[in-house]
């Protein structure tokens, strides 16, 4: 009768051990479930890391356009300098030419007078509202 009594009492103590250690593996991953993998705690942090990134991309774009614009500025200064270098010089290359047809005494009998210079002057192209 003991023999029977111990295979009964060693096959409870197996269903025992089955039901405590799903008891176990069940409190383990609620807890797994609740603390690492709870889609409200994985939700907070995608917003977090959403925002900063966001933040962080935004931060990239405007020095992007800061140095474009500095870019910009240095090109302009430049096309600028070119600009009044270019109406200096078209000046000066009026200058000399109303000199030469004033200077022009040539024999061909052709005299320049000082309506002609004035047409001339009145002829010459108006800037283009000038370089600010």
């Amino acid at each position: 009768m003991f023999g029977l009594l111990d295979k009964l009492g060693a096959t409870v103590a197996a269903f025992a051990g089955l039901v405590v250690g799903a008891a176990i593996t069940f409190a383990v991953l609620s807890l797994y479930d609740t603390w690492v993998d709870d889609p409200a705690v994985a939700r907070a942090a995608r917003e977090g890391f959403v925002a900063a990134s966001e933040k962080l991309a935004l931060e990239g774009q405007i020095q992007e356009m800061r140095r474009q614009f500095k870019l910009a500025e240095t090109a302009a200064a430049g096309d600028r300098a070119r600009a009044e270098a270019a109406s200096r010089d078209a000046d000066d290359a009026w200058k000399r030419y109303e000199a030469a047809v004033a200077a022009d005494g040539g024999d061909d009998g052709c005299r320049v007078t000082d309506d002609d210079l004035g047409w001339l002057r009145n002829a010459r192209p108006a800037p283009h509202g000038g370089i600010k």
